[in-house]
């Protein structure tokens, strides 16, 4: 069971301390009104949960107060838990005592609903008799993402208003969902339009001077006055009433929870939790939904996931003060794959957008490249039709480079070859403002030469979107050695405005994602040369939970890609198999999907299957190179992965090409598919500890020499 005890009951509940200075109360006609105020999101803090009870208390012994409202100043209601307080041990009062004095009180309680109600503010507001929610508010049990259930609460409340199926999808998947959808539902009294019919005759009955600001507040009292007019004061309490389950599925449901979840523990605990618990009272269940959410606060996908969100925050921090030009006017040079797609990632954010390409014909199908986009958004869902539209119209288009005149940012994606790169930005910097931004999308280039071909070499900066680049969330800033300080500012803040997860990382061959990108997949080579076979090698990594098996991706980007990358570069003398499994494929023009034909066999419906060539031709390699093969495991597999991934890492940190040990997990999660329930290859280094990785790597380094595998500086795991 729990080692945390809670009381059921407000009876139960002992507290001593003064009124909070976050959370204040006052009483208008009869109304009792608590106030959170507690900057950014009013988060449930230990100074709030203490003033929400302390007020709750207060406000129900007070003779002149019939009904109390539970509201938020700022920009939300509680939004969730405090994240200053995580990793921090738990103090009292716990959560569940907030929820179940509310839930207890006598005197009927109204939850004010605006912004995003998450997680236990959405516990919070579950737990009080009433719900009354602005049109434009969002509610979410999120806590999944970060490895965790509900815990005070939100499993069976939820469960008893929704009904399991709803309750389930809300619960797993983490989703913030509009008030709207519930309309109809027992889950919201009233919702509040924008602009609402007020009621003049119970607005009458509020003194002038008490008038509320906002017409959520104003609507909540008119509702609160109403129950006492009509004398409507028992509380309805959602934990007393019962479970709704008797058409569901649960094995059904049990099945497709954990087809989704792959590999995440807290979506399938949580559908235990609503199954074990359908038939218990509210006190059984919600001793069943803590002692589970205890085990699951104490699990290593737990505290992956919770640094994962601690990295991502980190990741955004600048050690500059330097203030950031304001961008509005954005250039993309080049209108295909990747620049339609950088495109499309600027007007959906609302910048104006000059797109310029070198001819009439490339320019128009960059521009049907990025209508394309955004109607496969309307399609799937993502955005509506006017916004599509109004997106759209901040788009020109042209081959004239002095229509860039104007621009705040030039990004360029064009071709990957630095000659050419070269001359495009001397066109720029000839047309552009002093102060215009210059960016380059180069995936392995060097950016420092490209810098020292212009006037301008300050105003230089990488902008490395990864593929497609209107889907996927990761940017790499790339700071060269004359980049000024207010550049790389400006670039993080558009980064911001873009929804991207952005990196501040240093200029080498392949920056920090795909130098290390590199070496995993020189690894993955190397096994292959050894006798692993093709599809071991992504089976095993794929049900250790990456996205995606390494081959199977180089075969949908294509073999040849990479390796015309990889052969601008001497190949190094010491490693005489490096990348020749991709080679020899690429001899043997297997180039992948394209050819329907690389590591896999395609057919034309493009599944792919086992091919006898590609095993016959990595063996004939491996014996010219005098490779011996041998039976891997699928740990084996991983475990050589994984630590070539660590091992570059750490070279990473020591070249100054990252900040932090966290930015390199947050690139590898939000840029190659690295499960994020395992926290990315560094937060693995520091769980597995700095004995362990000294161990292997010099186990590794003895069999393939330093080289390959370099003594690396392991400090940092403590």
């Amino acid at each position: 069971m729990a080692t945390e005890n809670f009381p059921k009951t407000k009876e139960a509940l002992s507290i001593k301390g003064s009124q909070s200075t976050v959370v204040t109360l006052k009483v208008v006609k009869n109304i009792g009104i608590i106030t959170i105020d507690y900057a950014p999101v009013n988060a449930l803090s230990q100074a709030v949960r203490t003033g929400l009870v302390l007020a709750v208390e207060s406000l129900e012994t007070n003779d002149d107060v019939k009904v109390i409202i539970i509201r938020c100043q700022g920009k939300t209601f509680i939004a969730g838990a405090d994240i200053k307080e995580f990793g921090k041990p738990a103090t009292e009062p716990y959560l569940p005592d907030v929820v179940n004095t509310i839930e207890a009180c006598r005197k009927p309680v109204i939850a004010s609903l605006f912004g995003t109600t998450l997680g236990g503010g959405f516990e919070v507001a579950l737990a009080c008799h009433y719900r009354i929610a602005l049109s434009t508010a969002k509610v979410g049990m999120p806590e999944v993402n970060l490895g965790l259930i509900p815990g005070a609460g939100g499993t069976q409340r939820l469960m008893r208003i929704l009904g399991p199926e709803q309750a389930l999808e809300m619960i797993t998947s983490g989703r913030h969902i509009s008030v709207t959808k519930f309309s109809g539902s027992n889950l919201f009294d009233f919702i509040v339009e924008d602009k609402v019919v007020e009621n003049k005759l119970a607005a009458s009955e509020l003194p002038q001077s008490e008038l509320p600001e906002s017409e959520l507040d104003k609507q909540s009292k008119i509702f609160a006055l109403q129950l006492i007019r009509e004398n409507n004061l028992t509380p309805c309490r959602v934990g007393e009433m019962s479970v709704n389950s008797q058409d569901f599925d649960w094995q059904a449901a049990k099945f497709n929870i954990i087809k989704k979840a792959r590999g995440k523990q807290a979506p399938v605990v949580a559908f235990d939790v609503l199954e074990q618990t359908q038939k218990m009272n509210i006190n059984d269940g919600m001793a069943y939904e803590r002692e589970k959410f205890l085990q699951l606060r104490a699990s290593e996908q737990s505290a992956a996931l919770i640094h994962a969100f601690a990295a991502e925050k980190q990741a955004a921090k600048l050690s500059s003060k330097a203030q950031p030009i304001d961008v509005i006017n954005v250039g993309i040079i080049g209108g295909g794959n990747m620049g339609s797609g950088i495109a499309t990632c600027f007007l959906a954010a609302h910048f104006n957008v000059q797109l310029i390409e070198q001819s009439n014909e490339a320019l128009e199908a960059g521009l049907a490249r990025i209508r394309n986009n955004f109607a496969s958004n309307v399609k799937r869902g993502r955005m509506s039709q006017s916004a599509s539209d109004i997106c759209l119209a901040k788009l020109t288009a042209s081959i004239d480079y002095q229509s860039l005149s104007h621009c705040d940012l030039v990004l360029e994606a064009v071709f990957e070859n630095i000659d050419v790169k070269k001359e495009l930005f001397k066109k720029v910097v000839s047309v552009c403002k002093a102060e215009t931004v210059l960016a380059t999308n180069t995936s392995y280039l060097d950016i420092d030469e490209i810098a020292a071909s212009i006037s301008r070499p300050e105003q230089l900066v990488g902008m490395h979107f990864f593929s497609p680049a209107n889907i996927m969330k990761l940017l790499e800033i790339v700071k060269a050695d004359k980049t000024s300080e207010q550049v790389i500012a400006t670039a993080m803040q558009v980064g911001k405005k873009l929804k991207k997860v952005s990196v501040l990382v240093g200029v080498c061959f392949g920056f920090a994602g795909n130098r290390m990108y590199t070496r995993y997949g020189r690894e993955v080579q190397q096994m292959l040369l050894e006798g692993a076979k093709v599809e071991q090698i992504d089976n095993a990594m794929t049900n250790w939970g990456m996205a995606m098996g390494p081959l199977a991706v180089q075969d949908m980007s294509g073999i040849d890609i990479g390796h015309s990358a990889r052969s601008a570069q001497p190949f190094p003398a010491h490693d005489k198999g490096y990348f020749k499994a991709a080679a020899t494929m690429v001899e043997a023009n297997r180039l992948g999907r394209k050819t329907q034909a690389g590591f896999y066999q395609y057919d034309e419906n493009g599944k792919n299957h086992h091919a006898a060539e590609v095993e016959t031709l990595l063996f004939e390699e491996a014996q010219q190179l005098g490779i011996k093969q041998r039976t891997f495991s699928d740990e084996d597999i991983v475990q050589r992965a994984l630590f070539a991934l660590i091992c570059e890492g750490f070279a990473l940190l020591k070249a100054g090409i990252v900040q932090r040990m966290s930015d390199i997990d947050v690139i590898w999660l939000h840029g190659y598919g690295f499960p994020r329930y395992k926290g990315g290859p560094m937060f693995q280094a520091r769980q597995m500890g700095k004995a362990q990785v000294e161990q292997k790597l010099a186990e590794l380094r003895e069999e393939f020499g330093d080289e390959i595998w370099p003594v690396v500086n392991v400090d940092l795991l403590g």
